[in-house]
């Protein structure tokens, strides 16, 4: 937790106009079609396809767009949007799209202070950058907590997300809310495939429940 502290404390000193997004998830709206959104995106509908084996496309539902960088700020593209789902009072997007399940909730856990939650997913699920913000940490020098990438947004907060199978961003890395950070993995000190997802103020853990948007199946 020390090691957290002091990243959250220095790690914004050098920001750099870096990017290496690969995608981001965007909801599908009435009428959307792979060939129209293969339009819309400036790709190709078999890349499309690819990326999201094929599924059939519901509206409100969530849909990967395979891109070199974020889409956000961008008007004539579409925002990832809130949808009820994954909406609670929070303004931040669920970090693990494939999964709104937690097998462990932030609080007292086993005689400790559990500092997070627990997201569980298959190996290899994308997590996605909950905000905007920068990159400050993205490694695996923390001991339990494995592959791990830190962010930080506006008004001092910063989102955790520990146990990855692989990272895809790096320092001072500029992110989009949505974007594929990492993969679900079980590196560190973990007993199986999850995200371990916290949200920090001043290195404070506080109650990420509070600030992104979650609903349990």
């Amino acid at each position: 937790m020390r090691l957290i502290a002091i990243i959250l404390a220095f790690g914004l000193l050098t920001i750099s106009c870096s990017h290496m997004g690969s995608g981001q998830y965007v909801q599908i709206r009435k009428g959307d079609t792979y060939k129209k959104l293969a339009k819309e995106f400036k790709t190709e509908e078999w890349t499309l396809k690819e990326a999201n084996k094929s599924k059939q496309l519901r509206v409100g539902e969530w849909f990967f767009v395979p891109l070199q960088r974020g889409i956000l700020g961008a008007k004539k593209y579409r925002m990832p949007a809130s949808t009820a789902q994954y909406m609670a009072s929070g303004r931040y997007m669920w970090p693990v799209p494939s999964s709104s399940r937690v097998s462990s909730n932030f609080g007292s856990r086993w005689g400790r202070h559990h500092d997070g939650i627990d997201i569980p997913a298959r190996t290899g699920s994308h997590i996605v950058a909950v905000d905007n913000g920068v990159v400050v940490y993205s490694g695996r020098n923390l001991g339990a907590y494995g592959n791990i990438t830190v962010i930080a947004h506006k008004n001092g907060l910063f989102s955790v997300y520990a146990h990855a199978d692989k990272n895809f961003t790096r320092k001072d890395q500029k992110v989009h809310k949505g974007q594929v950070i990492a993969t679900v993995g079980s590196t560190g000190r973990s007993t199986g495939p999850h995200l371990h997802f916290e949200i920090r103020r001043n290195s404070k853990a506080l109650n990420p429940k509070k600030f992104v948007s979650y609903k349990a199946k």
